[in-house]
């Protein structure tokens, strides 16, 4: 009998999107929905890797002209708006944005209409 080949790549990433979340502070809820739909869409747990890896985003992903970065730049923005600051403190938390970032674009994949109205017209993001 062969030897079982074991790939321990995705224990991997899940561990670290985990580790990822609770350092965001984020509900242990939002995380396994999260991890759910990044199972789901293939293209997103591939953007969730290399995000993992070099801490930035890969920007392959693109739905309805909006990339992970800009859904990035729109969560600062609504992150500075609630906090009537204008810029990113120390505070603001920004693996939190990034988690967030990659929700909205789980949403964005779900339901482009929708999603896409409120990017545009919820927080004034520009047209592409």
């Amino acid at each position: 009998m062969q030897g079982i080949i074991y790939d321990a790549t995705k224990v991997k990433v899940c561990r670290a999107f985990y580790e990822i979340c609770d350092y965001a502070g984020l509900s242990v809820s939002f995380a396994d929905n999260l991890w759910k739909n990044m199972l789901t869409y293939p293209q997103i747990y591939e953007e969730l890797v290399y995000y993992i890896e070099h801490h930035t985003f890969l920007d392959k992903l693109k739905v309805c002209n909006y990339t992970l970065c800009d859904l990035y730049v729109w969560q600062m923005s609504r992150y500075n708006l609630i906090k009537d600051i204008g810029k990113n403190p120390r505070t603001c938390n920004k693996e939190k944005m990034a988690m967030q970032a990659f929700s909205s674009m789980v949403e964005l994949l779900t339901d482009p209409v929708k999603y896409e109205k409120r990017l545009k017209y919820e927080q004034g993001m520009d047209e592409k």
